[in-house]
C-alpha cells in the first residue's frame, strides 16, 4: 500500500510541477500526522510546510512551417496505404492460388508390410511424415500418429 501512495505522491508532484509555471507557482512540502510526505500548491494551516523551488526548462520553439506544404501532401493517407496493403494482399493471395500443391513426401513402405521389424519400422515413418493416408483417404489423426511414433520406438532400430 505504501508503494502505491507513493507513486501517487511521485505522480502528482510531476504533474503539479508540469503544469506550473515559475512566475506564480510555489510548491509547498510537509510531513502529515501519518509520517506521509505530502505536495501541495497551497500551503497547509495544520503543518509547518516548506516552499520548494521549481525549477523548469524554458520551453522550445515549435519549427516554423514551410511555406509550401509538401510534408503532409508527399506521405499518402492511411486511406491510401490501407488501399495499397489490400492490393498487395490479393496479389499475393492470386500467387500462391496459382502456385502447384507440393508433393506429399515419398513413401518408404507403400503402405505396406510384410512382418519384418524394418517394414513396420517404414509404414510408421510413413505415417508420421504424411506419406500414408487411410484406405477410405481420411486423413491421419493424433491417435494414428501417436501409435506410429511409439511403433518408430520399438521397431526402428
Amino acid at each position: 500500500m505504501k508503494i502505491q501512495n507513493s507513486n501517487q505522491y511521485i505522480l502528482s508532484v510531476c504533474l503539479i510541477l508540469l503544469g506550473l509555471s515559475t512566475a506564480h507557482a510555489e510548491v509547498y512540502k510537509w510531513v502529515d500526522e501519518n509520517g506521509r510526505v505530502q505536495y501541495s500548491e497551497r500551503k497547509p494551516e495544520s503543518a509547518k510546510a516548506q516552499a520548494l523551488p521549481l525549477k523548469t526548462a524554458p520551453q522550445a520553439q515549435a519549427p516554423a512551417q514551410p511555406a509550401s506544404n509538401t510534408t503532409a501532401t508527399s506521405a499518402p493517407s492511411w486511406q491510401e496505404q490501407e488501399r495499397r496493403l489490400k492490393q498487395r494482399q490479393a496479389e499475393e493471395a492470386i500467387e500462391k492460388a496459382s502456385r502447384p500443391p507440393p508433393a506429399p513426401p515419398r513413401s518408404l513402405s507403400n503402405g505396406r508390410e510384410d512382418g519384418t521389424n524394418a517394414s513396420r519400422c517404414n509404414l510408421a515413418r510413413d505415417i508420421v511424415n504424411g506419406a500414408l493416408r487411410h484406405g477410405n483417404g481420411a486423413p491421419l489423426d493424433k491417435n494414428d500418429i501417436d501409435i506410429a511414433r511409439n511403433d518408430i520406438r520399438t521397431f526402428c532400430r
